[in-house]
């Protein structure tokens, strides 16, 4: 049985999308309004997005969709 490339990425694209999106209302809402707190949930959301977008990598790692390489510590496609 051949893995879909993005299956488990697939999982996650809403989740993502969503976060990219009140990342960009955080923008415009600070432009707007100036309030720093816009930026202070703005960088919460990011952490949100490395800490799924890390764990994604790894567990694409577990499932042999890629292989570990030590070239710039970046993974390969098995």
């Amino acid at each position: 049985m051949k893995k879909e490339w993005d299956g488990l990425r697939k999982q996650y694209a809403g989740i993502i999308k969503n976060l990219l999106n009140n990342i960009d209302i955080c923008n415009e809402r600070y432009i707007k309004d100036g309030n720093e707190g816009y930026m202070v949930q703005r960088k919460g959301y990011i952490k949100e997005i490395e800490k799924i977008k890390t764990m994604i990598k790894k567990k694409e790692i577990e499932l042999g969709y890629y292989k570990e390489s030590n070239d710039n510590n970046e993974n390969q496609p098995s």
